[in-house]
C-alpha cells in the first residue's frame, strides 16, 4: 500500500502543470460599448427637431413677423413689461405692436410694406425712398413730373400725400420717437406773390405736413423740428430744375437720439 501510494505521488508530480480555462460568452456582441450611443442617438434626435421647428417657424411666419422675431433675438426684454426673454406672465406677445422702441430695420420694412399695399402708390415706389442713417429712419416724398405729390407753387397736401402720412403714423403713434420735418423746393424762382418765395414755400410744406401728421393722430409733442431749406439741399445738385429736388423730408429719430437730449433734472 505504501509503495502504491508512492508511486501515484510521483506520477502526479510529473503532470502537475496549470490549467487555462477559457470562457466564452455567447451572445451580448454589442456590451462593451456601453450606453454611449443612446446619448449621441438621444442629442441628434433633438438637433433633428429643433431643425423642424425652425423650419416651420421661418414657413408659417410672414415677412413682419420674421422681421420682429429677428429683432427680439438681437434685443431681447424689449418688450413692454417684462426685464427677461419671456413677457411678463409668459403672455405670448410676439408680434402685437407692443415693442417700446422698434429697431429702424423693423420700422423700415413695416412702412414698405403699408406703402406696398396700396394700389394708388404701385407705380410710384421709388418716389418714396427710405434709408437708415445714424440719427435714425429718413423717408422722403419725392415729386416727379408725372406724380406729384404738392401742386406746383402749392403747399396743400394732396390725397396721394395724405395716405403716405396715414401709412407712417399707423407705424410710429404708438412708439417713442421724435419726428423731424424738411421741406425743399427746386431752384426754380417763385413767382406768384411779390413777397413770396421758395424759403416761403417749402416752410409752409413742411408745416401742413406736421398738421396732417397731428390730423391722422401722431401726438403733437411728437414733433421736435420743422424747417423749410428752399433750394439749398438740392437732391439732384447737376440739375437744380429738376422736380425730384422738391420733396418732404421726414426723419424718425432713433430713441437713443431723443433721450440724449432730454433736459437733466435740477438737484
Amino acid at each position: 500500500m505504501a509503495g502504491k501510494g508512492a508511486k501515484q505521488a510521483q506520477s502526479h508530480g510529473k503532470d502537475d502543470k496549470p490549467r487555462v480555462i477559457i470562457k466564452k460568452a455567447k451572445g451580448h456582441h454589442g456590451g462593451h460599448h456601453g450606453g454611449a450611443w443612446k446619448v449621441a442617438y438621444a442629442d441628434f434626435v433633438t438637433a433633428m427637431m429643433a431643425l423642424f421647428l425652425v423650419l416651420w417657424l421661418l414657413g408659417a411666419s410672414n415677412s413682419q413677423q420674421k422681421a420682429v422675431i429677428a429683432h427680439y433675438f438681437r434685443e431681447p426684454g424689449v418688450f413692454s413689461g417684462s426685464r427677461g426673454i419671456i413677457p411678463q406672465g409668459g403672455e405670448d406677445k410676439l408680434g402685437a405692436g407692443i415693442i417700446q422702441a422698434p429697431s429702424m430695420e423693423v420700422l423700415q420694412m413695416h412702412i414698405k410694406e403699408g406703402l406696398a399695399s396700396l394700389k394708388d402708390l404701385a407705380d410710384f415706389a421709388d418716389q418714396i425712398p427710405m434709408k437708415i442713417t445714424d440719427e435714425g429712419l429718413l423717408i422722403e416724398v419725392i415729386d416727379k413730373d408725372k406724380q406729384a405729390f404738392f401742386d406746383l407753387s402749392s403747399a396743400a397736401v394732396k390725397p396721394l400725400m395724405r395716405k403716405v402720412l396715414g401709412l407712417i403714423v399707423k407705424e410710429i403713434k404708438d412708439a417713442t420717437n421724435k419726428v423731424v420735418i424738411s421741406g425743399h423746393t427746386d431752384a426754380r424762382p417763385f413767382q406768384n406773390a411779390k413777397n413770396y418765395s421758395n424759403w416761403d414755400l417749402s416752410t409752409e410744406r413742411a408745416l401742413n405736413t406736421r398738421r396732417t401728421l397731428e390730423e391722422l393722430d401722431l401726438a403733437p409733442d411728437r414733433v421736435e423740428k420743422v424747417a423749410g431749406y428752399a433750394d439749398r439741399q438740392l437732391r439732384v445738385p447737376g440739375d437744380p430744375l429738376s422736380s425730384e429736388n422738391r420733396r418732404i423730408s421726414i426723419l424718425i429719430r432713433r430713441v437713443e437720439k431723443n433721450d440724449a437730449k432730454l433736459p437733466k433734472p435740477s438737484s
